[in-house]
């Protein structure tokens, strides 16, 4: 069995897999015959098969969330509160052996008092339980789904102090106390600019982090870099080593004692990262075997680390840190043997590089649905960067920090702070000037193992040094990318999705085969929130992203209003509204390059036509500016209606008369000042889409239009209740409606 346990663990991570998609069953089919092929090994193809039905069973039981019941809850603090500007929570293991978040809102930081209990505490909570917000749109960012993988029951929110009574704490509380402290003393005494790079890479904490840099991180690759890992584990005990066995401080003994207790420490200031937890029992249990004298198997030693962390917390398996962590380990660890026929530096990192971006490769694709091509030189370049100098620097800046004077310690990190800041600034301009993102769409788990069937092959055959397999093996792999990047140039099925972006409008249209894609309007938020580009960062580009689209065709914005074009800005920045259409009567600037549209004009795209019918002149409410929109789609005919009034809908039928529509976009998301009567009964739509925000404070959609539409058998369907709504289409024929809220339910 030596060197071969992680075939059981690959079997267990198979058996996870199908049972959060048992309908992709033929794939697991062939697993099970794979496993097959172990037949003639009596322990192995029992641990397999049996690691496989536990993988199934753990997670199918997982799958189901538990149910909680009425307080009052009882349970221990698990670690200390944390802030945000308007809330303060804390995680409680109850005594039912629930984990359930208490979170209170304030908007006056007096009032905020969870700091006052320690971890370990013995709580009796009484407050009301509500459900996390979740997606309501494809590729939008799911804090229901996080929360629920992180092991968290549900969330109670409490209104003051009297709803909740604590009292003492436990030995993790010293723990804690002592991590603060050191934080604490590192932010006030180091310089502004390594401030955020040390609470990353120390500390685990990225909040403080320029978005800029984690973008571009994240197109290049390099995200694990700025994870705590196995390789600052690795670093800081060959730094340990060095200054104390090198420099003849400490016996060999002594040090690997001391790494025997500073190890579990470290894992702890560090956050406990499931990456850091994976190295640092790999160095503990290492540390073991060399003292007694045994020699193990790296990939055995690795697989049972991961069964153990696995089977003590199986939501492990849901993080992503847990899953680039193993995927880069493993694959070094199984190609060694290559990596040691030329240990050039250069050649020996460029392989590294190789390597472990092909095994993450499908995981960056799923959950970021891009890849950039120059990530292998990115991480060439930087991963040794930051691995010889940058992370060592800061590590001994840390230890520093409690040596030297004052002046000596700022005035060293003040130095390397602007060499740093040098280095990625100049990696940032060369990102954005060179880089180029294929954007791919959301990589599903069922193209997983045909991905990585290619990618052992290929290195099994570059391990015997059967380099024409090795290339073919290669070429397959790639061709298993370039397939699913090129599914929806095959699809005959287009879609109309209505976006769910709160008070406000956003279409997509995709046309069959991709021969084009439009946008109508760019929701932004409202006046009074502070970040104008959250709707645009959160639902519009990852919706387009996840779709594999790195920009759309044509962008309408039918008028100056910010719940229909406040993303437009951070969509041009971001270079994807393709041709931008505008009313002749927008008031509204979006820089060179924008076309005016009125009455009478028509825009052609991939064999379909969009015409405009509104606006004809310019109207004293600008929401009566509006584009209107008028296409067929499926072999029936769409009418997109901006937010005109009553007024205007009569010009369109004076103008018009009765033109066939079979799906209406209720204008001003559903407001009683549009959709009369007369309009409604005499276009006669089978359906009509609104888009409203929760719980909005116009009231929209207001009741007169929605009992107008159901006395006139039109299908109403709302983002407001059920996300995202989509309608596919093909050339002739107009498919069912779906809302994302019930393909999520009925999941």
């Amino acid at each position: 069995m030596k060197g071969k346990w992680h075939f059981p663990l690959f079997a267990f991570l198979t058996g996870a897999v199908y049972a959060h998609i048992p309908e992709q069953w033929p794939w697991f089919l062939l697993c099970l015959v794979w496993m097959l092929s172990f037949s003639r090994l009596q322990i192995l193809f029992p641990l397999m098969l049996s690691a496989f039905f536990l993988g199934v069973l753990l997670y199918t039981l997982s799958l189901q969330p538990p149910i909680i019941e009425e307080g009052p809850y009882h349970g221990e603090i698990l670690s200390p509160a944390t802030r945000s500007e308007r809330s303060e929570s804390f995680s409680l293991k109850t005594t039912e052996n629930h984990k359930i978040q208490v979170t209170h809102f304030s908007d006056s930081e007096k009032d905020f008092f969870f700091h006052e209990f320690r971890a370990g505490a013995v709580c009796a909570v009484r407050g009301e339980v509500e459900d996390y917000s979740s997606a309501s749109n494809p590729g939008e960012f799911d804090y229901s789904e996080f929360m629920r993988n992180q092991g968290i029951a549900g969330q109670v929110l409490i209104d003051s102090k009297d709803d909740l009574n604590c009292e003492g704490s436990s030995f993790r509380a010293e723990f804690y106390a002592q991590r603060k402290a050191i934080i604490e003393r590192f932010l006030q005494e180091t310089p502004g600019s390594l401030k955020p790079w040390g609470m990353a890479l120390v500390f685990g904490d990225q909040d403080a982090m320029d978005e800029e840099v984690l973008k571009s991180f994240r197109e290049w690759g390099l995200s694990h870099v700025l994870a705590i890992s196995g390789l600052h584990v690795g670093l800081m005990c060959g730094i340990i080593y060095s200054l104390l066995y090198r420099s003849g401080v400490a016996t060999l003994s002594q040090v690997k004692l001391l790494l025997f207790l500073f190890l579990p420490v470290f894992a702890f200031i560090a956050g406990g990262q499931p990456s850091v937890l994976r190295a640092s029992m790999m160095v503990f249990f290492l540390l073991g075997c060399w003292t007694l004298k045994i020699k193990p198997s790296m990939t055995d030693l690795l697989a049972m680390i991961a069964f153990l962390l696995l089977i003590t917390n199986p939501n492990i398996v849901y993080n992503i840190g847990f899953q680039f962590s193993f995927a880069v380990t493993f694959s070094l660890l199984l190609s060694a043997s290559i990596l040691k026929k030329d240990t050039r530096p250069w050649v020996l990192s460029m392989r590294v590089s190789f390597i472990a971006q092909l095994a993450i490769l499908p995981l960056q694709l799923h959950y970021f649905y891009q890849f950039s091509p120059l990530s292998v030189l990115f991480n060439l370049i930087l991963v040794p960067y930051f691995t010889i100098l940058f992370i060592p620097f800061i590590f001994l800046l840390l230890l520093s920090m409690y040596m030297l004077p004052q002046f000596l310690y700022e005035g060293i990190a003040i130095a390397g702070g602007m060499v740093h800041e040098e280095v990625i600034d100049m990696a940032i301009f060369i990102g954005q000037e060179w880089n180029y993102v294929w954007v791919t769409g959301s990589f599903p788990y069922s193209w997983f193992l045909p991905y990585y069937i290619c990618f052992l092959l290929m290195m099994v055959y570059w391990q015997k040094e059967k380099l024409t397999t090795t290339f073919l093996c290669g070429s397959a792999l790639t061709f298993v990318l370039i397939l699913y990047g090129t599914l929806p140039y095959i699809d005959e099925e287009g879609r109309v999705t209505f976006l769910d972006v709160g008070q406000g409008d956003s279409v997509v249209i995709e046309l069959p085969y991709r021969k084009g894609v439009v946008l109508i309007d760019a929701a932004g938020v409202p006046a009074f929130q502070s970040n104008p580009d959250k709707t645009a960062d959160r639902v519009i580009i990852p919706f387009l992203k996840s779709k594999g689209l790195q920009s759309v065709d044509a962008t309408f914005i039918t008028h100056d209003d910010a719940d229909h074009n406040g993303s437009v800005q951070r969509l041009i920045e971001e270079e994807m509204t393709g041709e931008l259409f505008i009313s002749e009567f927008e008031e509204g600037t979006f820089g060179k390059g924008r076309r005016v549209l009125r009455r009478g004009d028509r825009y052609e795209l991939g064999g379909y036509s969009f015409a405009v019918l509104a606006p004809e002149k310019k109207a004293t409410e600008k929401n009566d500016d509006s584009l209107v929109l008028y296409t067929e789609l499926g072999g029936e005919y769409w009418l997109f209606t901006g937010d005109i009034s009553v007024e205007v809908e009569k010009e369109l039928v004076s103008a018009y008369g009765t033109l066939p529509v079979h799906h209406l976009k209720v204008a001003h998301h559903g407001s009683k000042t549009s959709t009369s009567e007369e309009f409604v009964q005499l276009f006669s739509p089978e359906t009509g889409v609104i888009s409203a925000g929760r719980n909005n404070r116009y009231g929209h959609p207001h009741p007169e239009v929605l009992e107008r539409l159901i006395s006139e058998n039109v299908e109403v369907w709302r983002t407001d209740e059920h996300g995202a709504v989509t309608i596919p289409f093909s050339k002739k024929e107009v498919g069912e409606i779906s809302g994302f809220k019930n393909e999520v339910i009925a999941e």
